[in-house]
């Protein structure tokens, strides 16, 4: 009995110290990944997929470009989706034609398809300016049917990368030009450079200020609150009182914030700046609403830093 007991401990000590042995899948070349991708994701070349992997990616969005520092932002599918599609535009021809960057089910006005063939202003050149040499979507190996798939895309709807059409947002105002005259005078006051601060003779009692706005539904002059607030401190707003600005009925026509474009100046108002002395600065907001969104403000805490020099007096 003892014996058989001896056995027992004895094949159980065994195979308990019996070392299991381990499968390394590397081991196995038939478990070794593919040395290339041969699956063809975009088997749709006009989907807004496709169009991004293939051109706008590769193309557009380069350093310097439309890489976040340009609109449209060709970073990813999404960013360059949402800032092309029914998206005001910055620069137009002399006639101002176009409205949107992409115009769903109409190539023929949407700038994005315009500057890929014509140089609109005939100073802005065709797009892309420039292109990356990459071997398997340089632009200029396949130009032409890059074109046609973008074409194509527009004019069948320009589906997201679900295959959904869009749905026409309502934008909220946005700021166009800003320009000040002396009261009784004609000559536009001068800037520092082309988007700085308007210089302003201390010696000044009144000045005209005109402002530049644009909705994606209505006229400006129909836009409603129509309001003004100025400080010589650019973080008090909120204390600061609201003056009343006057729209008029017909607009005053110069050049606005994207230089040679002609904008519409609707909004006046008459500032009385007799107390200000050589040295002060300025900084003035403006409130527009439009008949969907909340009052927007021109320009906010959070505006670039150019667009809220654009917006401050200095006088000198």
């Amino acid at each position: 009995m003892r014996s058989n007991y001896l056995l027992i401990i004895t094949l159980i000590l065994f195979f308990s110290c019996k070392k299991e042995e381990t499968v390394n899948p590397y081991d196995d070349p038939n478990l070794d990944p593919p040395t290339e991708d041969s699956v063809n994701y975009f088997t749709d070349p006009t989907a807004f997929s496709a169009l991004h992997n293939n051109i706008f990616s590769p193309t557009c969005a380069n350093s310097g470009c439309h890489d976040g520092t340009f609109e449209p932002d060709f970073r990813t599918v999404e960013s360059a989706y949402n800032t092309l599609i029914y998206h005001p535009i910055i620069k137009n021809d002399s006639s101002n034609t176009y409205e949107y960057r992409v115009l769903p089910g109409n190539a023929d006005m949407s700038i994005l398809y315009q500057r890929l063939i014509i140089d609109i202003d005939g100073i802005s050149g065709i797009m892309p300016l420039t292109a990356e040499y990459d071997p398997e979507y340089y632009w200029y190996d396949h130009k032409e049917e890059y074109i046609q798939n973008i074409k194509d895309w527009i004019n069948g709807g320009a589906k997201d990368i679900f295959g959904d059409l869009p749905v026409q947002a309502n934008l909220i105002p946005e700021m166009k030009g800003m320009l000040a005259y002396i009261t009784g005078q004609s000559t536009i006051l001068p800037r520092d450079g082309f988007r700085g601060s308007i210089f302003v003779p201390s010696t000044a009692n009144s000045l005209d200020v005109w402002f530049s706005v644009t909705d994606d539904q209505l006229v400006a002059n129909q836009l409603t609150y129509n309001k003004i607030k100025y400080s010589t401190s650019l973080f008090n707003f909120e204390l600061k009182p609201e003056y009343s600005l006057e729209v008029k009925s017909t607009a005053l026509m110069e050049n606005g914030y994207y230089g040679s474009q002609i904008v519409e100046y609707y909004h006046k108002y008459v500032l009385d700046v007799s107390n200000y002395n050589q040295g002060d600065i300025v900084f003035i907001k403006i409130y527009v609403q439009d008949n969907v969104n909340n009052v927007t403000e021109i320009p906010t805490n959070g505006s670039e830093y150019q667009i809220v020099k654009y917006f401050t007096l200095e006088f000198i």
